[in-house]
């Protein structure tokens, strides 16, 4: 079989180009994509150099939406006409052996099951959920996994910093299970956004320290949670001076290298701190659920539809110009 696909060719080179791809195996589903979403952040590390695990040829993306055409032998629960997400596929070579993002192409073989924590994995989309808002829901589900790791009561007041996709995920869940929520970042569009989506506070910061801007939302302690989403050495040093004692700290960005940080900031508050990563099949069916319920909202994040043919020109902009997105899907169909 062949299919359109975006490839990453080398470092800093995007390519669209028609790839063979494998027939389909017992246990897999054949998925003709309509829209895949960008993961800017990771998809950025990747094309740039800066993810160790990926090399070049490769394709990216894992936040794949589209129809069920085939279903194989082993795929109990699947139909032909099943409208899904799907994490990611099975690829030849060398587009398959070079990473584990595989989603941005035309049609997918997809694993429906793997017997680890890391699956490319198929779940259906629910009615009333957009093709564009399931695939963002994607990152909302990385969001998701990472609010799962700390509790959250009605109580709570939590701080949320930075505001790309996985920020504006992590304040509407937290919202959703009943916290008050503060965001900030230094793009005044994106504060603007998480506000009008159900952020109860926003701020926009000038760069310099956090905890006087954001003082005026937050108790005299400091806040309940404190979610960094930046991956910023200069935001991560402040961590301390936001959390309140023996509040809890969530790690929810990527930090490639070393980070300078004085652990001696936090060993006076003795915060929990925790180290999200990746999503599950559990927490990107939660975010269909609240969006079909209206409890989030993922389609007025979405600032820049394209078609798969203009790929090197977005993934330009992503390089260029990161202040001037905040979502983005390619549509196939």
């Amino acid at each position: 079989m062949r299919a359109k696909a975006i490839v990453f060719e080398a470092e800093r080179r995007v390519a669209v180009q028609e790839i063979e791809i494998p027939e389909p195996t017992e246990g897999e589903v054949v998925v003709r994509s309509t829209v895949t979403g960008v993961s800017v952040g990771t998809e950025r590390w990747a094309l740039t150099g800066q993810r160790p695990e990926i090399k070049y040829p490769n394709v990216p993306g894992y936040l794949g939406v589209g129809v069920v055409e085939q279903v194989g032998a082993g795929c109990e629960g699947y139909r032909v006409g099943d409208r899904v997400f799907f994490f990611a596929c099975r690829l030849l070579p060398p587009h398959g052996e070079h990473s584990w993002m595989t989603t941005h192409v035309s049609r997918a073989v997809v694993p429906v099951k793997r017997g680890h924590d890391w699956p490319p994995y198929v779940c259906r989309i629910p009615d009333g959920v957009p093709d564009s808002s399931a695939a963002m829901a994607g990152l909302g589900a990385v969001a998701a996994r990472g609010v799962d790791m700390i509790k959250v009561t009605s109580k709570d007041i939590a701080l949320v910093l930075g505001l790309g996709m996985i920020g504006q995920g992590a304040a509407q869940v937290l919202r959703a299970k009943g916290a008050r929520v503060v965001v900030a970042d230094m793009l005044p569009d994106r504060v603007e956004r998480a506000l009008e989506v159900g952020a109860d506070a926003g701020v926009v910061l000038d760069g310099g320290p956090i905890h006087p801007q954001v003082a005026a939302h937050l108790p005299a302690n400091g806040a309940d949670i404190v979610v960094d989403t930046t991956s910023v050495a200069p935001v991560v040093q402040q961590l301390a001076d936001l959390v309140r004692m023996e509040g809890q700290v969530l790690l929810q960005g990527y930090y490639p290298g070393l980070m300078p940080f004085n652990l001696h900031d936090l060993h006076g508050k003795r915060p929990s701190v925790q180290v999200a990563c990746a999503q599950s099949a559990e927490s990107h069916e939660y975010v269909h659920r609240l969006i079909a319920a209206g409890m989030a909202k993922l389609e007025p994040l979405v600032t820049h539809r394209a078609s798969p043919s203009d790929a090197p020109e977005i993934y330009q902009m992503v390089l260029d110009k990161p202040d001037e997105f905040l979502g983005i899907v390619f549509e196939w169909a």
